[in-house]
């Protein structure tokens, strides 16, 4: 039976029962696909009635916050798995709560930084610095290589002491150990050091590889660690905007 003769309203009910990332892949299947799959019937409640195609490619390019607004949930273009990321207060840093140490403003409010997703970032005023950020896996993609990214950017001609390398592990809780390394903050640091480098992403914030993981089918929780390792050296000028979850 050619299923691209069947009524628009039959497929776009076809279509309903599949995932959004199917529905997008239906929708260059034909003409008539493409018209059902961007139909009312293929709908997402939450999110203003899209259909399950537009709703696909919006999460995709726009997370969106869930929780109390400090996590926020999208979803991997090539492969369809779930994103999540931990905005500034939902990790633990330590001494956040003291001004002296650390400030917590919106990102919004500088002209020099780039926007966040979140109402507001951490800014380091002067201490040293141990960032932790943690997750449950049962809310991520099962069987799939997850990687973590410190999500960050420096207050040009304001940071001291961030050239040094930092810490970076993760691991899970029924593990023994994590895959703990170095990586370096700053962008002009040269090529050949023994760490890994940030990258600027598109949003024109930096990020550095903390580690990966494999989510498998035990529920555990990713426990990710940013820490500064020279030994209680004050630092200031890093500004934090949280940690990505996303498949490798």
């Amino acid at each position: 039976m050619d299923v691209t003769a069947l009524p628009e309203e039959c497929i776009a009910t076809i279509i309903s029962f599949t995932s959004p990332r199917d529905a997008c892949r239906n929708s260059l299947a034909s003409r008539s696909f493409g018209s059902a799959a961007g139909s009312d019937l293929v709908s997402s409640s939450s999110l203003n009635n899209l259909s399950k195609k537009d709703l696909y490619f919006h999460l995709c390019h726009n997370p969106i916050l869930i929780g109390n607004g400090n996590l926020s949930f999208g979803i991997d273009k090539l492969t369809g798995k779930k994103c999540y990321m931990l905005g500034a207060r939902e990790l633990h840093i330590v001494w956040s709560n003291i001004k002296v140490y650390w400030e917590w403003f919106s990102s919004a409010e500088s002209p020099v930084l780039p926007q966040s997703r979140f109402s507001e970032v951490a800014l380091l005023k002067a201490v040293s610095f141990d960032i932790r950020g943690r997750i449950e896996t049962n809310i991520l993609s099962p069987n799939t290589t997850y990687g973590a990214y410190f999500v960050y950017a420096l207050i040009a001609d304001s940071f001291s002491q961030l050239h040094h390398p930092v810490n970076v592990s993760v691991r899970l809780e029924n593990e023994n150990e994590g895959n703990a390394t170095h990586a370096y903050l700053r962008a002009d640091t040269p090529e050949g050091q023994d760490g890994r480098l940030p990258r600027r992403r598109e949003d024109r914030w930096f990020e550095i590889e903390i580690g990966e993981f494999f989510n498998g089918q035990v529920d555990s929780v990713a426990d990710m660690h940013v820490l500064e390792n020279k030994g209680y050296v004050w630092q200031y000028g890093l500004v934090v905007h949280g940690i990505e979850l996303r498949p490798k």
